[in-house]
């Protein structure tokens, strides 16, 4: 168990530290941050998993009949926290990504060649520069999230025919699948607060987009950060220090014997 924290542990802080790297790192780089993260995390699950004892293979073995159902094991605050945060992520990249346009409303700069990665606003004739979290960086999150989420989806569904039977496991499938939804969380929670960062890191300048539109986004923007930071640490500590599962609780029902 404590390997298994370790491991998790491990991935979840390479995974933040890489990714605030490459989120820092020059124009090109912060699209690999998402990546980057969902990677390290998902090493680290699959380090944490190989922890634990599996049934020995010699010998006679015997197993309860029981029927187990997928939506059983999954946690279903944390997973519904997660589709919420989702939601408010590819909210904010779809308001965005319109505005990672040229510079074509400015006389006094040709377009920039960078599309997609640079915020299409001018203030006082003067065009503003990113990062900017459009289409350039919004495909790259979509797609590690949506791969992310398909292969989180196997995962759980592989959850139930694992071979560890008894109250042990039980409290393995349980604390597998809070893990595998904690980790998903974690991802979706830094997609999103740094989305929301980075648009604010411009829209947040004194003279910079000075629409009222832009203003009242700010605030916006603000509680999104939040929402993120705290979600962050929500699904962190659940990832390394997962609820103790029930170990007197039986997943499904008997199936009956003839």
């Amino acid at each position: 168990m404590a390997r298994g924290r370790l491991m998790r542990l491990t991935g979840l802080t390479g995974g933040v530290l890489l990714a605030c790297v490459l989120g820092a790192w020059g124009v090109v780089a912060p699209a690999f941050a998402v990546p980057a993260l969902a990677a390290l995390l998902a090493g680290g699950l699959v380090l944490a998993d190989r922890t634990v004892a599996r049934p020995a293979g010699a010998g006679v073995r015997t197993a309860r009949l029981v029927r187990r159902r997928t939506l059983d094991l999954v946690p279903a605050a944390p997973a519904a926290g997660v589709v919420l945060l989702t939601v408010a992520l590819g909210g904010l990249l779809g308001v965005t990504g319109p505005a990672s346009t040229p510079h074509k409303h400015s006389d006094l700069m040709p377009n920039h060649p960078n599309d997609g990665r640079h915020i299409g606003c001018v203030s006082g004739g003067v065009a503003q520069q990113g990062p900017w979290p459009g289409w350039f960086y919004a495909i790259t999150i979509g797609s590690t999230l949506l791969v992310a989420a398909v292969v989180a989806v196997i995962a759980l569904r592989r959850l139930p025919t694992r071979p560890v039977d008894g109250a042990a496991g039980d409290a393995y499938r349980r604390t597998t699948a809070s893990g595998v939804v904690s980790a998903l969380g974690v991802l979706v929670a830094v997609a999103l607060g740094g989305a929301a960062w980075f648009t604010h890191s411009v829209l947040g300048q004194a003279g910079v987009c000075d629409e009222p539109v832009a203003l009242d986004a700010r605030r916006w923007l603000v509680g999104l950060m939040l929402v993120a930071l705290a979600s962050f640490a929500y699904y962190a500590t659940r990832l390394v220090l997962p609820p103790s599962a029930p170990t007197n609780r039986v997943v499904g029902a008997l199936v009956p014997t003839r």
